[in-house]
């Protein structure tokens, strides 16, 4: 049953797939990354900022990975009232995701919100540094990686010899990919580093993997019953005794299964005892 319910994370992963926000300031290239990663125009393209009002959703598989792709509202302070809806549900999508890519638009200079961005994804959960745009002509860069070999793809960076440059100081396993939506030039390295986030599991046979909450909460529930048991048992409680733990745990494995074993069941355990008694 411990095992079993070890494998709920992975189960819900394959049933609902990664949520994946894709965050950034309004005009950085999410809405055109998440039409890439799908391979169709799933959302409204412009050079307008703020076209994005609302979260967008669709799933994809990269590498074997299940995600759920989230395109978000850009994130700035905004006195638009519609807008700062759409912020306020970007920031929700990056408090729940279990993968965030943060985008950067290379084709202009970056500024202390990106990096304050890119700090926040990083404390949330793993998160991939994207620079977008790669087909158009760099802008200066403000900051140099103190590893520029970390970056890969399209987009070059100073080197750590520039001291005029101030480093960004990226902690180890955030991966940095340079990509252009519009060529698809970088995406096959994004791919990669989704992979190399979430390695491909062994497979696991039919039944033996939770994949909702409801099979959760009975394994779970069928798991503290057995121990409640066995702690009886170990204090000298004799085995009649233990009926109401024995039948929860039964019941709970019923709902798992779908199946009803509890006359079979404890008609076996039971057939030696004089319960009632």
């Amino acid at each position: 049953l411990s095992a079993l319910l070890a494998t709920c994370g992975r189960g819900r992963r394959l049933r609902e797939g990664v949520p994946c926000a894709i965050v950034g300031r309004p005009n950085a290239g999410k809405s055109s990354l998440l039409n890439a990663m799908l391979g169709w125009d799933r959302a409204i393209v412009t050079d307008v900022p703020g076209t994005t009002r609302d979260t967008v959703e669709e799933r994809c598989e990269l590498e074997g990975v299940p995600l759920r792709l989230i395109d978000t509202a850009g994130l700035r302070d905004t006195d638009d009232p519609v807008e700062k809806l759409g912020v306020e549900r970007s920031r929700k999508a990056m408090e729940e995701a279990g993968l965030i890519l943060v985008l950067i638009d290379a084709s202009r200079p970056a500024q202390d919100e990106d990096f304050l961005l890119l700090q926040e994804a990083i404390s949330l959960a793993p998160t991939i540094l994207v620079w977008t745009k790669g087909d158009l002509p760099a802008a200066p860069v403000l900051f140099a990686l103190q590893d520029p070999a970390r970056l890969s793809g399209v987009i070059s960076v100073l080197t750590k010899a520039d001291e005029s440059t101030p480093f960004l100081d990226l902690p180890e396993g955030v991966p940095v990919v340079g990509i252009s939506a519009r060529t698809g030039q970088g995406l096959d390295l994004l791919e990669a580093a989704v992979a190399e986030l979430f390695p491909r599991e062994e497979s696991v046979p039919y039944g033996q993997l939770l994949t909702n909450a409801r099979q959760e909460e009975a394994a779970r529930r069928a798991l503290e019953s057995v121990h409640r048991a066995r702690e009886a048992l170990g204090a000298g409680v004799t085995p009649d005794a233990l009926l109401t733990d024995v039948e929860e745990a039964i019941t709970a494995l019923g709902e798992l299964t779908g199946q009803s074993v509890r006359e079979d069941v404890t008609g076996r355990i039971f057939a030696k005892f004089c319960v009632g008694k």
